[in-house]
C-alpha cells in the first residue's frame, strides 16, 4: 500500500475528510442516544407494573383491614355475657351467643343448687349483654323484678331502694300475700312452696283434732315438715 499517495490524497482533500470525519461521529453520537432512548422507554413500561401492583397491594391490605374490623365488630355483637349468682352451682360470669336463654347461662353455671327457688324465675327469658341474674334461695324473699338486673333499666338504684324501702300499702300488700295456717283451705295450702296436696291435708286435719296452731313454728308437727321446710315456709305463714 502507498501511504505517501494516501497521505498526499488527505492532505489535498483536508476539508472533505474532516466533514466525512465529523458525520461519522454524528452518526454514532445519534445511534448512541436513540439506544439509550430506547432502554429509558422499555424500563418505564417494565416499571408500570409494578406501580399498579403496589396500588393493588395498598387496596387489598385496606379491604382485609376492614374485613378485619367488621368481622370483629359482628363478634361482639353475636354475643353476650351476663353475671350470674345466687342458687347456683357455679357462680361467674359467662359468655354466650346472642339470644341465648336464662336456662342456657344456668347451665354454663353447673346447673342449680338444691335450695333453688325457682317461683319467679322466667328460664325462657332472652338474655341482653350485661344482665346481671340473681337465682333465689328457698325462703328467699326476691321479687322478680330483683331478679333481672340490666343495665337498660333507666335506675337500678330506686328499684333497690323501692325494695328496701317499703311503703306502708306495700308491707300491707306482702302480709295479705301470706297465707293463714288456722284459716287456710287444702287449696290454699297448697299455695305454699313445697306443700302438696298430702301435706295440705295433714295439715287440715291436724287444725280439726288438735285445734288452731299457736305459733307458725307447730306446722312443724305435721309429719314431712321438718326445719329445713320450715325454714323456706316460714316467711310465707302467719297465724
Amino acid at each position: 500500500m502507498n501511504w505517501k499517495k494516501i497521505k498526499d490524497f488527505l492532505l489535498e482533500n483536508k476539508k472533505y475528510v474532516l466533514i466525512a470525519g465529523v458525520a461519522i461521529i454524528a452518526f454514532f453520537l445519534y445511534l448512541h442516544q436513540s439506544q439509550g432512548e430506547q432502554e429509558s422507554a422499555n424500563n418505564i413500561v417494565k416499571s408500570e407494573p409494578k406501580v399498579v401492583n403496589s396500588t393493588s397491594s395498598v387496596k387489598q391490605d385496606l379491604d382485609d383491614k376492614k374485613q378485619k374490623e367488621s368481622t370483629s365488630v359482628n363478634q361482639k355483637t353475636s354475643e353476650v355475657t351476663c353475671d350470674i349468682g345466687g342458687a347456683v352451682k357455679n357462680e361467674g360470669v359467662y359468655t354466650l351467643k346472642n339470644g341465648a336463654r336464662l336456662n342456657e347461662l344456668i347451665m354454663a353455671a353447673g346447673g342449680l343448687s338444691r335450695n333453688a327457688q325457682l317461683k319467679n324465675v322466667n328460664r325462657a327469658l332472652i338474655l341482653k349483654d350485661q344482665d346481671k341474674i340473681h337465682i333465689p334461695y328457698r325462703g328467699e324473699k326476691v321479687r322478680g323484678n330483683q331478679i333481672v338486673l340490666s343495665v337498660n333499666e333507666s335506675s337500678n338504684s330506686s328499684a333497690n331502694n323501692a325494695s328496701s324501702e317499703e311503703t306502708p300499702d306495700a308491707k300491707e300488700q306482702e302480709k295479705s300475700s301470706k297465707v293463714n295456717i288456722n284459716t287456710a283451705n287444702a287449696q290454699e295450702l297448697q299455695k305454699l312452696n313445697g306443700i302438696g296436696e298430702k301435706k295440705a291435708e295433714l295439715i287440715v286435719a291436724y287444725r280439726q283434732k288438735n285445734g288452731q296452731f299457736a305459733s307458725i313454728e307447730d306446722i312443724k308437727q305435721i309429719s314431712g315438715i321438718g326445719d329445713k321446710t320450715f325454714a323456706a315456709l316460714k316467711d310465707q305463714l302467719e297465724v
